[in-house]
């Protein structure tokens, strides 16, 4: 079999990427030899029957919760950092000497400066079957440094990298109208495969999972789930459930990362919330499932410029939960275009509390539509079908 190479540094670092590699590995080894290259100086769990290359660089400094000390100028210090652990772990990898001229490579994540670098080396070795996995479609923001940020990206891809990359992987329309705006890839070179996710533990009962966590059975359930982050308007959600006339319970579970516990706590106090359950942690795959089995809605409200598609949003079709989201990029146009739940939007006057009590009122019929959906939905974004999108890419 062909040897495939993955390059995934984050990985290490167990976020959404450690699964969607995991569940990669299972649908695809039999298809390939894979090797998967870790940024990582000790052992950690990894897919069966993959081979497996320690790089001995260690990627977990650079999680979001080692730079919360360092306040407002902690995504810079973050940014700067994950740029040279990268570096390093590039630099290891091609120095190994594993990957050989007719191997194919899949560059999961990245970080960009590094990336020219790598990209120049495999390229000196003869490897002309790499590939690369956009996850974002953010090119533009308030923020100047990320503007330059991305400035710099569109140079150096556009530039330098472009013509060594076989194929894009992107999750979705909205992604891939918006990088062919900004990067000049040819057509034929932007593949969509939405983003498939799956864990080892399956749904259970909403009674049998609130009996778990201690919830009420007649509760009305919303849920955040995900890494705490400034860019997905935390406090915005704590401001509208407080609001709802439904008084639902909000579950807050995720591990700190620009937003902490103490941000959480401040702005429960400050919006008067009084019906909520936090878990500010790593959440095991275990808790995970119940999280989505007790809740009877998953709320994301990013603010505007997100462009990427959104893990929480995938993992809870797997849960048949619906999901009330900010109407804009890729993970509006994925709830609008597959009727897997119901938008509104971040800056009308409560619109996310106007959507929220419409959703706990609607009716049997409505609810029942949203569920068939999303049976839909888990089909058809389901691995079984993203390994065929895969096998396609690879030309296999």
């Amino acid at each position: 079999m062909r040897k495939l190479h993955l390059i995934s540094a984050m990985y290490s670092t167990k976020g959404h990427g450690f699964e969607y590699v995991r569940n990669f590995c299972d649908n695809l080894k039999s298809e390939f030899n894979i090797i998967l290259h870790l940024a990582s100086d000790t052992e950690i769990d990894t897919p069966p029957n993959i081979k497996v290359n320690y790089t001995g660089v260690n990627y977990v400094k650079t999680d979001a919760k080692n730079f919360v000390k360092y306040g407002k100028f902690a995504p810079y210090f973050r940014a700067i950092m994950k740029q040279y652990v990268s570096y390093c772990y590039y630099k290891k990898i091609v120095k190994s000497g594993i990957i050989q001229k007719n191997d194919l490579v899949y560059i999961m994540d990245y970080d960009v400066i590094p990336l020219l670098t790598l990209i120049k080396k495999l390229n000196k070795k003869g490897v002309i079957k790499t590939f690369l996995w956009i996850h974002s479609a953010k090119f533009q923001s308030k923020d100047i440094i990320y503007s330059l940020y991305k400035s710099v990206f569109k140079y150096i891809f556009n530039n330098k990298i472009l013509n060594n990359i076989q194929g894009i992987v992107v999750n979705g329309k909205y992604i891939k109208s918006e990088i062919s705006k900004f990067l000049k890839i040819q057509d034929h070179k932007i593949h969509i495969i939405q983003y498939p996710s799956s864990i080892p533990f399956k749904k259970v009962s909403k009674p049998l999972a609130r009996k778990e966590l201690g919830l009420k059975q007649n509760d009305n359930v919303i849920l955040f789930f995900g890494m705490l982050r400034k860019d997905k308007n935390i406090e915005f959600t704590i401001e509208n459930v407080s609001k709802s006339n439904k008084e639902p319970k909000l579950i807050i579970a995720g591990s700190e990362a620009s937003v902490t516990k103490e941000d959480i706590d401040k702005w429960i106090t400050k919006h008067n919330m009084k019906n909520y359950m936090l878990d500010i942690d790593y959440i095991s795959e275990e808790k995970m499932a119940l999280y989505y089995s007790c809740s009877d809605l998953l709320i994301l409200t990013y603010e505007l410029e997100s462009g990427s598609q959104s893990g929480p949003l995938s993992l809870a079709r797997e849960f048949e939960l619906p999901a009330l989201v900010t109407n804009t990029g890729e993970i509006g146009k994925y709830v609008i275009d597959n009727n897997v739940g119901l938008t509104a939007d971040v800056v009308g006057e409560n619109s996310f509390v106007k959507k929220i009590d419409y959703f706990f009122n609607m009716s049997n019929d409505e609810q029942e539509g949203l569920k068939k959906s999303l049976i839909t939905a888990k089909d058809k974004f389901s691995w079984k079908e993203a390994k065929k999108k895969y096998l396609i890419l690879f030309d296999v």
